[in-house]
């Protein structure tokens, strides 16, 4: 009997450890505030299937940006509806697993903690920020 409750036991724990989200990732539509976040800067989706994922720096591009807000909208500027906000972590980087529909484009702007806000002037059709930023355009950053 002792053995069948500690095998129900570990299989229960298991499970429940199986289940968590990582740190960092999206929770309930946000990433959430993390200190562990690992190779800021590189291309998530090279390893990772999130739907969207990136790194936001300070201005001076020497280190990523907490607090920062990244947002997906249907519209230019933040306008349109919003597809989705993700709080940057405490190493500078967001992702997402939520679904999200790029359709023909959907636009990203960001919020520094100053509330200083930066749009992307063109529309994206895959969320792999990093994928672009950082190697054939420059780092996101935000005061």
């Amino acid at each position: 009997m002792r053995r069948v409750l500690a095998l129900l036991v570990m299989s229960l724990a298991i499970v429940f450890f199986a289940c968590e989200k990582e740190e960092g990732e999206d929770v309930g539509g946000q990433s959430s505030i993390s200190e562990s976040s690992h190779n800021t800067g590189k291309n998530c989706m090279s390893c990772h299937q999130f739907s969207a994922a990136g790194s936001v720096y300070n201005k001076a591009l020497s280190s990523g940006f907490p607090g920062a807000v990244v947002k997906l909208t249907t519209q230019a500027n933040g306008a349109g509806t919003v597809l989705g906000t993700f709080t940057v972590n405490k190493s500078g980087s967001f992702y997402s697993s939520n679904s999200i529909n790029y359709g023909s484009g959907i636009y990203v702007s960001v919020t520094g903690t100053s509330g200083n806000v930066k749009h992307m002037s063109s529309a994206i059709t895959k969320g792999a920020c990093n994928s672009c930023h950082g190697s054939s355009t420059s780092k996101v950053w935000v005061e």
